[in-house]
């Protein structure tokens, strides 16, 4: 081959990488927003709030944990020379980005409460680009305040996030937003508003694939390091930090004995305050929503109070917070039956073999690493049409390369659903061949 077509044949495929970028570009950033009124539509929101609300702010920082718990209003009525400012977000996005957004706004005489639920994802380095695109969609330029070392995982899921809104324009069709988790949902302050969930939704009373433990192990070092490094930055602005343990369902803790050791550890850890009792943060099972770590109305109701004390007693102001507290709700859930939840044992072997595992209407639950390392498996299909009423955990694909195929009406019901939005990448509607 001469020089002359090399150079021709580099040229060309050069000309088509450059087509392709040029493509993603304008498909990302030239299409109209489609995921403005998504869950994750709400960041820039919260966003905009911190930077433009101006003199002395609580902030609460964390996760969903934290949009879900705290009653900003409420808290309003007992610091009036506070604005309040609920930055709490999902936690599948990971801790360190609503931290790093919120970091250069941050300023002098602000209280910020830091809250991450406790678990090994909210407390690592963990970032999920993805969601991050969908975030910032329309509103690009907050994109600045991230860390540079995430910019790898947003270029690796810009070409994804491009295609995801070329698919929803071109079928005239924004995401579906048919549940809480959407923009809507959320108040001026950040929160995220429960007058209709008045109850404890779990099948069990508690998420099983949500397992909560009190343990050093939990927390990276790195993170451990970040946290303290990200504290100290904003007490130079003349903020004060203060760390705030999560409410937790009890009935999703592993050992509650681990908790007094546990608390040791974090406050010789950390280089700034902890603040309350950390058993004020095991609730019963009762205060809950939908997870081991959204309360429902009631349950936000008893945090508030709780959090407004912790703050005054931090604050030295010991007059008493007098609020009538709801009573707590009813239990409304029964036993898991064998029928309706799917379990198994991490590396079983129940499902080996299988090309095809279709899961009926009236499972509630599947168990964490129900199909792991199933290597044949091709096809998980799910007839139920509401995700909300099958609770999955994070790891039910680990060594396996399946699909999973759902009703055609709830593709997008299923990719925004908390539970299942980790797998939608995978998640396709039923095909003809699957549902005979």
């Amino acid at each position: 081959m001469d020089k002359r077509t090399v150079r021709r044949i580099v040229a060309t495929a050069l000309a088509v990488i450059l087509a392709e970028q040029v493509f993603f570009l304008i498909c990302g950033f030239g299409l109209p927003v489609q995921f403005g009124d998504t869950f994750m539509g709400e960041l820039k929101s919260k966003y905009e709030r911190l930077k433009e609300t101006s003199g002395k702010r609580i902030v609460l920082v964390g996760g969903s944990g934290v949009a879900f718990d705290c009653d900003s209003a409420l808290m309003d009525d007992f610091f009036p020379s506070y604005e309040i400012v609920n930055f709490g977000m999902y936690a599948g996005l990971g801790t360190k980005a609503v931290m790093d957004l919120s970091e250069n706004y941050i300023h002098e005489g602000d209280i910020v409460i830091f809250s991450p639920e406790q678990s090994e994802q909210t407390f690592s380095d963990y970032f999920n680009g993805e969601y991050m695109w969908q975030a910032a969609d329309g509103a690009f330029g907050m994109l600045r305040d991230l860390k540079s070392e995430n910019f790898e995982a947003m270029l690796g899921n810009f070409p994804r996030f491009a295609l995801e809104k070329l698919n929803y324009v071109m079928k005239g069709q924004k995401p579906q937003t048919d549940s809480i988790y959407q923009k809507k949902s959320f108040n001026t302050y950040g929160d995220i508003e429960l007058d209709t969930c008045r109850e404890n939704i779990l099948p069990n009373g508690y998420d099983v694939n949500q397992e909560v433990r009190f343990t050093e192990d939990v927390v990276q070092p790195e993170f451990m390091d970040y946290m303290n490094d990200w504290a100290k930055r904003l007490e130079k602005k003349g903020a004060v930090v203060w760390y705030r343990y999560c409410p937790v369902n009890k009935l999703s803790v592993e050992d509650m004995d681990d908790l007094a050791a546990y608390d040791v550890f974090l406050r010789q850890k950390l280089d700034f305050p902890v603040i309350g009792n950390p058993e004020n943060s095991l609730m019963e099972a009762e205060w809950f929503f939908d997870t081991n770590f959204h309360l429902n109305q009631p349950g936000k109701e008893v945090n508030t109070v709780q959090l407004i004390r912790d703050m005054k007693a931090m604050l030295g102001d010991d007059r008493a917070v007098t609020v009538e507290l709801p009573e707590k709700p009813h239990r409304t859930w029964g036993e898991i039956s064998a029928e309706t939840r799917i379990w198994t044992a991490k590396d079983s072997e129940t499902y080996q073999g299988e090309e095809t595992i279709v899961i009926p209407e009236n499972v509630t639950q599947i168990e964490d690493y129900a199909f792991s390392n199933c290597a044949g498996l091709k096809q998980i299909v799910l007839e139920q049409k509401d995700p909300s009423k099958c609770i999955v955990g994070q790891h039910l694909l680990d060594g396996t390369g399946a699909e999973i195929l759902v009703p055609q009406m709830s593709v997008d019901s299923y990719k925004r659903n908390y539970f299942w939005s980790v797998y939608a990448g995978r998640i396709g509607k039923v095909t003809a061949h699957a549902e005979k």
